[in-house]
């Protein structure tokens, strides 16, 4: 360890120690001032409930923010991020040891020259070549690669940060290196050091005035770095453990109107219409926020033209923010009180979102872009600033429990079409071991009721013992709570949760992602919730269903990965599985699949609001991602995007080439060898 000259001597005037303190306390004093400004915003916030499964947020903390898991998603920028953050993590600790040595100070670890000592000096002058060299590759794809998601940014400020990063590495490494010179010691261990040794044409005296010049470079930079955090984008160098602590640990759910208060009739105004209406986890997002620009660039809604960046939604309410907390003056109450949403925020933005969830899947800091969007829809819903088509369909939902305003008899009409056995209509005190939650759509949309039909077909085909609710089911609720009407989200769960908890079941399956997801992660008890694509699963495999047929030859299959199953439920292997016990069946992946598929647009908002400002539909360039792949049967196991995918064909003139399925239906199919064999099939 190199000695610091700089604390004996004498530097504009003051010894090396005097000055060495004023900029420690100079730079700590701005550096608390600063954060302290950060930190009345967020007291000033709403309450947020993040202190619960502390063993769990603990271990995410590790996996996505010490090992950095989801880096790995982008290899070259990943790659970038990487090498710089753990050089940080090691570099880190060097800083304090100068800081601390310059004022007089040691870490006592660092005292024996053997040791710790030794292999720390090896590591840490590594460290400082791959964190160069990560920020040298870092500038040149800016500025040579320039990724789209860079474009119209804020690269001036980027370019400092680099910079500054750059200059700490360098700073230390010339410290050390100039002491080599005049001592002869440290070349051993210190091989970044040692090649800077090499480079400096300098004589003992030379290097004694550069190695204290070059410590003192260190500390100013070490600080102007540490200023510049909070007043950036960079924030996130102190913010990113903490956020992924408090991060969210269920998906497919929406925050609850307000933290606080239990019972939606007793909160004043629901939604965010201003600043102060975010929660303090809703702050420190936006604080967090690294303008990487993944949650943009995977966004469906904007790659098809739609008004809507979850980035810059994002980006402007953090201006607003901290118009609100000015560093250098008090709050300003008139920043407090600008509207958010039809203000700051566009109205268009908001309704173009489908809350599919890929920003989120996306953000390598999990920042919780849906639970925004939705918060100012409950306000522009609480302040009847939602397209009228709104209000007709939520109106329709309260009076009939669904968006239709059709009889709540009318539920039940599809039954007359299963073949095989009678659907069992199920009343308070019934007990059955497969509950049947059809739905809205499966129940009135005459396309959406063949999926229901096949579904009862497959459970009468496999003897399971199961029943619907019929005309007591209303509405699971999902869409009403996406769109912000809390309210009557709340008035549908608790009709439905009244008549479930009057029938004893074992689980309950849905056609429908939406109304699975709902079911299973914002309903409360313990209900045992799985999709169709699960016990279609488990009755293929069990051998409860014999698939006689087969497929014709010919066809290449790809599965179309529905956003409330998938991202949001993690449910990606059941239906392929499924597919691939279809005799005769091929299938081909398309590239954005999985937890990268691309949404349709067929959920929430879209069911009764077409967006103006857009390209192409979302539906029509997915069809077109089949195409690319010389696909010409297109699977999938939610409704809604059957329904939005089928009509995407028609309005893309592809109607002869490519062909639109829902998995029970295609599997139903195969299970008879002519029409009306379902009963010979069931006695099977």
């Amino acid at each position: 360890m190199a000695p610091i000259d700089s604390v004996t001597g004498i530097h504009f005037g003051m010894t090396g120690y005097v000055l060495n303190w004023l900029i420690v306390i100079s730079g700590s004093a701005a550096f608390c001032y600063i954060v302290y400004k950060r930190y009345i915003l967020l007291r000033s916030s709403m309450p947020d409930n993040r202190f619960n499964s502390i063993i769990e947020r603990i271990k995410g903390v590790f996996v996505l923010g010490i090992l950095q898991k989801r880096q790995f998603r982008y290899p070259m920028s990943g790659v970038i991020h990487l090498m710089i953050f753990w050089g940080f993590i090691v570099l880190g600790l060097r800083s304090v040891e100068l800081i601390m040595l310059g004022i007089g100070f040691s870490i006592p670890a660092f005292l024996s020259p053997g040791g710790f000592r030794q292999f720390y000096d090896f590591t840490k002058d590594f460290f400082e070549l791959i964190v160069l060299g990560a920020c040298a590759w870092a500038a040149f794809r800016r500025a040579i690669v320039k990724p789209a998601r860079y474009q119209g940014r804020r690269q001036l400020e980027a370019y400092l940060i680099l910079t500054l990063i750059a200059l700490l590495m360098v700073t230390d490494m010339i410290f050390e290196g100039s002491f080599i010179l005049y001592s002869g010691f440290g070349e051993n261990q210190l091989p970044a050091a040692r090649l800077v040794s090499y480079l400096l044409p300098l004589d003992p005296g030379g290097a004694r005035v550069l190695h204290q010049m070059s410590y003192l470079l260190h500390l100013v930079i070490f600080f102007l770095f540490l200023n510049l955090l909070p007043l950036s984008k960079h924030f996130h160098v102190i913010t990113a453990l903490p956020i992924l602590f408090f991060r969210k640990l269920q998906k497919g759910v929406i925050k609850p109107a307000r933290w606080d208060i239990s019972r939606i009739e007793e909160i004043e105004k629901l939604g965010v219409g201003k600043i102060e209406d975010l929660t303090w986890k809703q702050i420190l997002d936006l604080a967090t926020c690294t303008e990487c620009g993944r949650c943009t660039e995977n966004c469906p809604a904007n790659a098809v033209g739609r008004p809507l960046s979850p980035m810059m939604i994002g980006l402007k309410l953090r201006k607003v923010a901290y118009g609100s907390v000015p560093l250098w003056a008090a709050p300003d109450y008139k920043a407090r009180s600008t509207t958010l949403p039809g203000g700051a925020i566009g109205t268009e933005e908001l309704w173009s979102c489908t809350t599919c969830g890929a920003c989120e899947e996306e953000c390598p800091l999990q920042l919780e872009h849906i639970d925004r969007i939705v918060d100012m829809r409950r306000r522009l819903i609480e302040t009847s600033l939602a397209p009228q088509v709104f209000s007709n369909a939520l109106i329709r939902l309260e009076k009939t429990g669904n968006p239709f305003g059709k009889p709540a008899e009318n539920r039940i009409d599809w039954v007359r079409s299963v073949q095989g056995a009678a659907v069992r209509i199920l009343k308070p005190g019934d007990e059955v071991d497969v509950l049947f939650f059809v739905d809205s759509y499966a129940s009135y949309d005459p396309r959406a009721q063949r999926i229901a039909v096949a579904i009862a077909s497959a459970l009468s085909a496999a003897r399971v013992d199961f029943g619907i609710i019929g005309p007591l089911e209303k509405d699971s609720g999902h869409q009403a709570r996406r769109i912000g009407e809390e309210g009557l989200f709340q008035a549908m769960l608790k009709d439905n949760m009244e008549v479930l908890n009057t029938i004893r079941f074992n689980r309950i399956v849905t056609a429908d992602p939406h109304a699975f997801n709902t079911l299973r992660n914002e309903y409360p008890g313990s209900f045992s919730v799985c999709h169709y694509s699960e016990i279609l699963l488990e009755l293929i495999e069990g051998g409860r269903l014999n698939l006689v047929r087969r497929l014709p030859d010919g066809d290449v299959y790809t599965y179309h990965d529905p956003c409330y199953l998938g991202r949001h439920n993690g449910i990606y292997e059941a239906p392929r599985k499924i597919m691939c016990h279809l005799p005769g069946l091929v299938l081909a992946e398309m590239h954005r699949s999985r937890d990268r598929s691309f949404c349709c647009g067929g959920g929430d908002v879209a069911l009764w609001y077409e967006v103006q400002q857009e390209e192409m539909r979302m539906a029509e360039k997915r069809i077109h991602m089949v195409e690319e792949i010389g696909a010409t049967v297109l699977v999938t196991t939610c409704p809604f995007c059957l329904l939005h995918l089928e009509d995407a064909v028609k309005t893309a003139d592809l109607e002869e080439r490519i062909k639109v399925v829902d998995l029970m239906e295609l599997t139903v199919s195969l299970l008879r060898d002519t029409e009306g064999e379902g009963q010979k099939t069931a006695e099977r």
